[in-house]
């Protein structure tokens, strides 16, 4: 499987990029400036109802105390 770096397109002055499967809303894109580097590289980001998987790791919605 290609990295998505290698697939997507460069762009100049882009601080980063993120391939998404559902709109972000204005509050997610501030959570994802926060989250993501600086450095112009692309990011895949899916996010499903009780979890988010951000470069293929994943990211449980729910409280760490519900997790067991």
């Amino acid at each position: 499987m290609k990295d998505i770096n290698e697939i997507m397109p460069k762009i100049k002055n882009m601080r980063w990029g993120a391939l998404l499967n559902k709109f972000p809303t204005n509050e997610k894109v501030k959570f994802m400036n926060k989250t993501f580097p600086h450095n112009g590289k692309w990011h895949t980001v899916f996010e499903e109802d009780e979890q988010v998987f951000i470069d293929g790791i994943r990211i449980w919605k729910k409280e760490p105390k519900a997790w067991t």
